[in-house]
C-alpha cells in the first residue's frame, strides 16, 4: 500500500464507519478532516434513507455526492438529486399486497427524501432511533409515491431470513434482493447497488472507481468492494465480503480502520 496511490474513500455506515452507539470516532473525525483537507474525495454509500445519511455528511463536513438506499438515490448539498432508479411500480404492489399484513415483518417505503411506513412498530421504532428521525405513517401505503427502495424488517435470529431473501428475489428479475443486517432485506432496482453508486460518485468527481479505497461490513457491500481499488472489509463482516476484500481490519468500535486508513494515505490520525 503506497501513499498517494488513491484519490479517495467510499464508507459504509452502520458496523463500518459507525461505531455500535452509531457514533463516529473523534480519531475517525480527525482523519476525515485531515484527508478532506488534503483534497481526497470522503463518500458515504449506505442502505440508509438520503436524510440519515446527510445528516452524517453534514457533521463530518463532507463535500458528497453521497449514496444512500444501496445506491438507488445520489444526491449532494441541498438535497439535489443527482441520479434516481425506482423500482418496477408491478413489482412494489405486489410485495406489500403479499406482505403488507404479515405481522412478522416490517415493511418500509423509501421515496427520496421520504420514509413511509404503515405503523410505526417496535421494529420502525427500533430504526427511527438508529437514522435518527421518524417515518411518515400512511396505513395501506394509500399515498405511495414512486420508490426507490423495500426494507423488510424481521425480528432478529429469524430463522427464515434467507429463504425469504430468496423467495423475494424470485418474484422478479427486475429487482435486486441484499442483506445489510441478518434481519434487514432490502430490495431495490436490478443493477442499482453500491458499486454503480460508488462508479457514478467518482465520475462526478473526475475520479474513477478504481482510485477509490471502499470499506464495508455486509452483503450488500460486495458489489462497491468489487468496483473499488482497494476494498476493505471489517472483521464481523460474512464470509462472502471477507473473499472480495484485501484487507480485512477489526472492529467498528475500536481504531483498526482508523489506523488502515492512515498507513494508506499516510497520514496520522489524532489520538
Amino acid at each position: 500500500m503506497v501513499p498517494g496511490s488513491f484519490r479517495g474513500v467510499a464508507f459504509d455506515l452502520d458496523g463500518t464507519l459507525l461505531r455500535s452507539d452509531h457514533s463516529v470516532s473523534p480519531e475517525m473525525r480527525s482523519l476525515c478532516s485531515a484527508l478532506t483537507g488534503r483534497g481526497l474525495l470522503l463518500t458515504l454509500i449506505s442502505s440508509r434513507p438520503p436524510r440519515s445519511v446527510e445528516q452524517i455528511a453534514d457533521s463530518l463536513e463532507l463535500q458528497g455526492p453521497w449514496a444512500a438506499l444501496n445506491g438507488a438515490v445520489v444526491f449532494s448539498s441541498g438535497r439535489r438529486i443527482l441520479d434516481r432508479s425506482p423500482l418496477p411500480e408491478a413489482t412494489v404492489e405486489q410485495i406489500l399486497a403479499r406482505y403488507g399484513r404479515d405481522e412478522r415483518v416490517s415493511l418500509n417505503l423509501y421515496a427520496g427524501f421520504d420514509w413511509i411506513v404503515q405503523a410505526a412498530d417496535r421494529r420502525v421504532r427500533a430504526e427511527a432511533d438508529i437514522v435518527g428521525f421518524a417515518p411518515t405513517v400512511d396505513a395501506g401505503f394509500a399515498s405511495r409515491p414512486v420508490t426507490e427502495k423495500l426494507l423488510m424488517i424481521t425480528d432478529e435470529g429469524h430463522c427464515d431470513n434467507a429463504r425469504l431473501a430468496k423467495e423475494l428475489a424470485a418474484l422478479d428479475d427486475g429487482i435486486a434482493v441484499a442483506r445489510s443486517k441478518d434481519n434487514y432485506i432490502e430490495m431495490t432496482r436490478s443493477r442499482i447497488d453500491k458499486g454503480r453508486a460508488l462508479a457514478f460518485i467518482a465520475e462526478r468527481r473526475g475520479l474513477s472507481a478504481r482510485e477509490m479505497v471502499a470499506v464495508g461490513d455486509g452483503e450488500n457491500d460486495i458489489p462497491m468492494l468489487k468496483a473499488c481499488g482497494l476494498p476493505i472489509a471489517m472483521g464481523h463482516s460474512p464470509q462472502a465480503l471477507k473473499q472480495v476484500a484485501e484487507l480485512v481490519v477489526g472492529s467498528n468500535d475500536d481504531s483498526s480502520l482508523t489506523d488502515a486508513l492512515s498507513r494508506i494515505f499516510g497520514a496520522a490520525a489524532a489520538r
